[in-house]
């Protein structure tokens, strides 16, 4: 899950067969960790159009924060950001990487998350961190 404002990855889950229940699971995850900074607006969720994403459970519970929307690549906005983190992850991380086991490679995910949030800087955001830009993104609406 990213919040497309900063470019911060929230959440990535690391399963055997993409299911609706899973992308329900990572959707609240990665609510929870925006909750836990205090971020707690209605959202709009975007996802392409795979059944994991267009099911009635997923939709329900982006319902439940806010709305759901079914993005294209080319949609200002929309899943080219998410594209992006996907083809960095595999491509400057997992590629590198020789798992033996989605043990390893969700330790993998975990340890690339948290290198693409605090040390790789991003020029869409001026050079600076996600982490930083979702943080300073929080203290602004707590001092509204």
């Amino acid at each position: 899950m990213l919040d497309v404002q900063s470019r911060a990855v929230l959440h990535l889950n690391v399963v055997r067969h993409l299911s609706a229940s899973s992308a329900v699971t990572a959707l609240q995850t990665g609510l929870q960790m925006l909750h836990h900074h205090g971020i707690e607006d209605e959202g709009v969720v975007m996802s392409d159009g795979g059944s994991d994403f267009t099911s009635q459970a997923f939709r329900q519970a982006c319902e439940a924060v806010g709305c759901w929307i079914r993005a294209k690549v080319s949609q200002r906005g929309g899943m080219g950001s998410l594209e992006r983190v996907n083809r960095n992850l595999k491509y400057e991380w997992i590629f590198r990487q020789e798992m033996r086991s989605i043990t390893e490679l969700r330790v993998q995910c975990a340890q690339f998350q948290h290198g693409y949030n605090t040390a790789r800087l991003h020029s869409a955001l001026g050079y600076a961190y996600p982490w930083d830009k979702l943080v300073v993104s929080a203290k602004s609406l707590f001092a509204a």
